[in-house]
């Protein structure tokens, strides 16, 4: 199970894992460009990448984190 909280400063959406919910597993954040978002992966396989779109970048980021799942890697 992933969660999700947004700081309400920075405006960055973390993610968390069950396993230890005040470490994040990865987060979304806002690029310099219009409509760019930007996410990575904090796993022992780290992933990145940039989507147009928030909810595609969270849908990349939710992705990266089910293979790393798969591979025991969380």
């Amino acid at each position: 199970m992933i969660t999700k909280r947004r700081c309400p400063h920075t405006g960055i959406v973390n993610f968390y894992g069950k396993a230890d919910p005040m470490l994040a597993v990865g987060s979304v954040s806002e690029g310099l460009k219009p409509a760019q978002y930007i996410w990575r992966s904090y796993l022992d396989a780290p992933e990145a990448g940039v989507a147009p779109d928030i909810l595609v970048a969270e849908a990349h980021l939710r992705d990266a984190i089910a293979r790393a799942q798969n591979q025991g890697l969380l």
